[in-house]
Order: structure tokens, then sequence, then C-alpha cells
């Protein structure tokens, strides 16, 4: 019998230790895998804040009927407000996001980005309720996507 190992014998344990060091290193956190982005609780108050906004904007059109004070002329200022806001908001998710294969934060701030542009051009048209209403459905879905995925990110930093 030979002392010395052969080299099947060396490449087991070389797997075996390998795959030892493996789980100790997962367990231990240090090869944690990183899903999600990071909570930001500017992006959350920034988010609470346009959408507050942008409920008003909409009271606004339907209580006026798209006329005077509802009408595009007198808030046009809000789109530019609204887009320069969403874009900021872009910016700050593509940091959270950093290196995530998926960005679902920030294709949802790009869509609510879309979603403005949409609304101005229908706002420039004739005043139409159910349109109007409508429109406002979809951006009370849109941010309840993206808050569910904020409360989810505030939950996830959370965990150990």
């Amino acid at each position: 019998m030979s002392l010395n190992p052969s080299r099947h014998q060396l490449k087991r344990s070389q797997i075996w230790i390998l795959s030892l060091l493996v789980f100790v290193a997962i367990g231990c956190g240090a090869l944690k895998v990183k899903l999600v982005g990071q909570y930001d609780e500017i992006v959350d108050k920034s988010v609470h804040t346009i959408e507050s906004k942008t409920t008003a904007h909409f009271k606004k059109i339907l209580d006026n009927k798209g006329l005077g004070e509802g009408s595009y002329e007198q808030t046009k200022a809000f789109y530019a407000q609204m887009k320069g806001e969403v874009e900021a908001l872009i910016v700050r998710s593509e940091v959270l996001e950093d290196g995530l294969k998926r960005t679902p934060l920030t294709q949802n701030f790009k869509l609510l980005g879309n979603q403005y542009d949409d609304l101005e051009i229908l706002h420039q048209t004739p005043y139409n309720k159910t349109t109007i209403q409508s429109a406002q459905k979809a951006f009370d879905q849109s941010f309840r996507a993206i808050v569910k995925h904020l409360i989810f990110m505030k939950w996830n930093q959370k965990q150990p």
C-alpha cells in the first residue's frame, strides 16, 4: 500500500473541503444573494408626495370638467413638475437597484413617467369624464405597485 494518496483521492478531498467552505460561507451570510434593492425613505416620501399631488390634480380636472382651474392651460406646470420628480426618482432607484438583474422599482417609475406623458396628451383633448377616470385608475394601480414594492424593500432590509 502506498503512502502517497492518488490523484482521485486528492480531488475528492478538495471537492469535499470546497463544498464545506461554500456551505459555511452561505450559512454565515458571506455569499448573501441580493434580489431586491435597498429601501430608501426619501423615495418612499417622494412617492407619497407625488401620489397626493396627482390625486389632487385629477380632482381638479374632474370637479371643473376640464375647464377653468381644471383646464390644461391652467395646470400645465403640474406635468413639468411631476415629470421632473419622476426623473429624479428614476435616478435614485437606479442607484438603489444597481447590480440587480431585475430592476422593478426603476421600471415602475419609468412607466409612471410615461403615464404622465399620456395624461398630458389626454388633458389637451376635449374633456371626457370616463377617460379621465380610467386614467386615474391606471395611476392608482401604478402607485399601488410602487408602494407594495417599497413596503417589501423596507421589510427585506429588516431581515437578518
